[in-house]
């Protein structure tokens, strides 16, 4: 009686084993796939962001031209583009977004903590009227901004909006609360009306940032990424040796 019943559970194991080989090829199968693909899209970002890095040096190795020449050729002129706007500052409608970390390139000192990027509408006689993002001021620095009166002169790129994250609060125009760029939102709040909705931020040259407030950007330091082209390789890497073992223990467990 004994060696009838092994018997049987041993054929009813037997027959339960060729549909465990299935599940387990398939879902170990489904992680050497996933992996596979995640390895190939990293390694994909990283051409892609390297490309994007040379596009970017190209157009800020060019020579920044009068805003008002880009529109006759260029209705909406791309990212990063170099231009120079002329006019008179709003700064009755002056804005402050943030907070916001010092901008790279930034003297070291006391006052380096969080603070605000300085948006103030620049109105042109001989242009548009622009939003221009000139520069960052520590929280409890705002009193000391530089409020420069008659025509100035700023060089710049122009920019876009921000794209908010999952948990970024909504602007409140109302209490004057700006937590991330909407270049068509802010300037509506600006009452630019008739004008195109075109942001230029204010930069310096390298290792000139100024010490006064606001702080302008280097232009070289628009070359940077929150994620930088070799962080990719690294992920690409790490993805396609999760990759190679997958598969090496899908080779030994059902071969």
């Amino acid at each position: 009686m004994l060696l009838v019943a092994a018997r049987r559970l041993a054929t009813a194991a037997d027959s339960k084993r060729p549909k465990q080989d299935v599940l387990g090829r398939v879902v170990f199968g489904s992680l050497v796939a996933v992996t596979g693909g995640l390895a190939a899209w990293q390694a994909q970002r990283y051409y892609w962001k390297c490309e994007l890095v040379e596009s970017r040096k190209r157009m800020l190795a060019a020579e920044p031209r009068a805003l008002e020449s880009v529109l006759e050729h260029e209705p909406s002129p791309s990212e990063f583009t170099r231009v120079v706007v002329r006019g008179r500052l709003d700064h009755a409608h002056q804005m402050l977004v943030g907070p916001r970390s010092p901008p790279a390139g930034s003297p070291p000192g006391p006052e380096i903590h969080s603070g605000w990027l300085v948006f103030t509408p620049l109105h042109s006689d001989t242009g548009p009227s622009v939003l221009v993002n000139r520069g960052w001021v520590p929280r409890d620095r705002v009193d000391e901004l530089e409020l420069p009166r008659g025509e100035v002169t700023i060089e710049g790129v122009v920019r876009a909006s921000e794209e908010p994250g999952s948990f970024a609060l909504p602007n409140d125009p109302e209490r004057g609360n700006y937590f991330w760029i909407d270049v068509p939102g802010m300037a509506l709040d600006a009452e630019l009306f008739e004008s195109v909705p075109l942001l230029v931020e204010a930069t310096s040259k390298p290792g000139e940032p100024g010490r006064g407030f606001p702080r302008t950007r280097p232009t070289s330091t628009l070359l940077s990424f929150r994620v930088e082209p070799t962080m990719h390789l690294v992920y690409s890497g790490t993805w396609a040796t999760l990759c190679v073992a997958s598969t090496v223990l899908v080779a030994m467990r059902f071969r």
